[in-house]
């Protein structure tokens, strides 16, 4: 079984994906954003408001 989890790339800490996470799976770290894997249900709304597109849906197995 896998799920999808967003993986933050190039991050400029905007913050609009941690405003969007339903899950309130993005937390601020060190000037960037930093994805909860176990929070993270793969829905991928914080990709979706991403204005550098730094948010990549990656499968991992479970």
């Amino acid at each position: 079984m896998s799920i999808l989890i967003a993986e933050v790339r190039a991050c400029q800490g905007c913050g609009a994906c941690l405003l969007t996470c339903p899950e309130h799976a993005i937390r601020p770290e060190g000037g960037t954003l930093r994805v909860l894997a176990d929070r993270c249900t793969g829905c991928g709304e914080c990709a979706e408001v991403c204005p550098v597109d730094a948010i990549e849906l990656v499968e991992v197995a479970q």
